[in-house]
């Protein structure tokens, strides 16, 4: 009869078992804007450490390779030197015998083609690229880019007025963010590699569940211009705001009886009181912005109403990999140009086109559902909607897909 072996994990097992959680936690909330190369470096590091050292290009390899990334870190490194670290890589990449070895130097290689100007300036400049451009990590994952920190502080300091008006100079809705924002600011917070993430929304939920009533601020002198916009939904109304305190003339034009869009039809009001958001939306509008609802644009008003609002152009940026329908080339001379970079925006920002067109692409319910419609428009001239690649560039995918389905609508294109 054998004897009953109870098997318990050694001390230093027990250690090195809690390094393993403490680092996959610190991995998790690595934020925005750390160095690459020093990243590559303890990632080939901890690859080293893992491999069995039975094979040259593990044992030795790797190991040479930290020593030259450290160079590069260090300063002591030329240009020649990089190519000798992308040699060896790729020599490991191909002799080495297990995965573990041929993985670590993989990241090496991708490292190389995938950041390459930060070894350079390492080398060049004896300093990190991204420690030039280090973010915070919650405001860089905050989509309006509000100032976290700073009005965490201010509600800190019980200054939850003060903190509402932080929040409104990058975000309109500070109430709508505090109850329905899914946080994607504390995915990284730096607080992540201690225990657990600060519970940032619900500091925001505090801030202006506490602050009272908090007036808006003054709008700058007016300037003359004036601006529709066609939809009263979360989009339409931070554009409305934002152009209100600027000094702009702002109309809104909304299809439903209420303003709101999404934020009261989409939303249910167990999640988003109808009262806080009625709240809000008083608030905004406080500026002075005029609303006109229940009118269906292209029915009740009419696009020689609009001449005398800016067009809307749609800009996607220099680097994006084919043009949408509604990036429109237009050949005309406008009285105002207003350029986004949205289409969300730009949906709720459509004005006359010198009152000949209205286009956002392809607008129809089965894309866009019941809330937009087309505008067929009494005119002799056509304008055509394109789908245009990028020269030396390749479309994904799903860009291929997306064009394929649009293709299906050539015989209902608008005249």
């Amino acid at each position: 009869m054998s004897r009953l072996d109870i098997k318990t994990p050694s001390r230093a097992q027990t250690v090195v078992e809690g390094l393993y959680r403490d680092m996959e936690r610190r991995i998790a909330a690595s934020p925005p804007g750390l160095c690459p190369v020093d990243m590559s470096l303890s990632f080939l590091q901890l690859c080293h450490a893992q491999t069995c050292g039975k094979c040259v290009p593990c044992r030795i390899g790797l190991g040479q390779l930290t020593l030259l990334i450290n160079q590069v870190l260090d300063g002591e490194a030329t240009m020649e030197t990089i190519a000798i670290i992308e040699k060896t890589a790729r020599s490991i990449v191909n002799t080495a015998d297990c995965a573990i070895g041929r993985d670590a130097a993989r990241l090496v290689v991708e490292g190389l083609e995938g950041f390459r100007d930060d070894y350079e300036e390492h080398v060049k400049h004896n300093r990190c690229l991204a420690g030039l451009q280090n973010p915070v990590p919650c405001v860089a994952l905050c989509p309006a880019g509000v100032d976290i920190p700073g009005y965490m502080a201010l509600v800190g300091e019980g200054r939850c007025a003060d903190a509402v008006r932080l929040i409104r100079k990058d975000n309109p809705f500070p109430t709508a963010c505090a109850y329905i924002c899914e946080h994607p600011c504390e995915a990284r917070c730096r607080r992540n590699m201690v225990d657990d993430a600060i519970n940032i929304r619900g500091l925001k939920r505090y801030a202006v569940d506490h602050a009272g009533v908090v007036p808006q601020p003054e709008c700058a002198p007016a300037t003359g211009k004036k601006v529709a916009i066609i939809g009263g939904g979360p989009s339409g109304l931070s554009c409305a705001y934002y152009l209100a305190l600027m000094g702009h003339g702002v109309t809104v034009y909304e299809e439903r009886e209420q303003l709101g869009g999404m934020l009261r039809y989409g939303i249910p009001s167990y999640r988003f009181p109808r009262e806080k958001l009625d709240g809000e939306i008083a608030s905004i509008l406080s500026l002075g912005i005029e609303v006109h609802t229940e009118v269906d644009v292209g029915t009740d008003i009419t696009l020689e109403d609009l001449r005398e609002y800016p067009c809307l152009s749609f800009e996607q940026g220099t680097y994006n990999s084919f043009y949408f329908a509604e990036e429109v080339l237009s050949t005309y001379e406008y009285k105002r140009l207003i350029k986004a970079n949205d289409r969300a925006t730009l949906l709720n920002l459509m004005v006359g086109l010198n009152g000949y067109t209205l286009c956002s692409g392809i607008i129809c319910e089965e894309l866009n559902g019941s809330d937009y419609c087309a505008v067929k428009l009494d005119s002799d001239e056509v304008m055509t909607i394109g789908y245009l690649a990028r020269k030396g560039t390749t479309i994904s995918k799903l860009g291929q897909k997306y064009l394929e389905e649009i293709a299906k609508y050539k015989d209902k294109a608008l005249r």
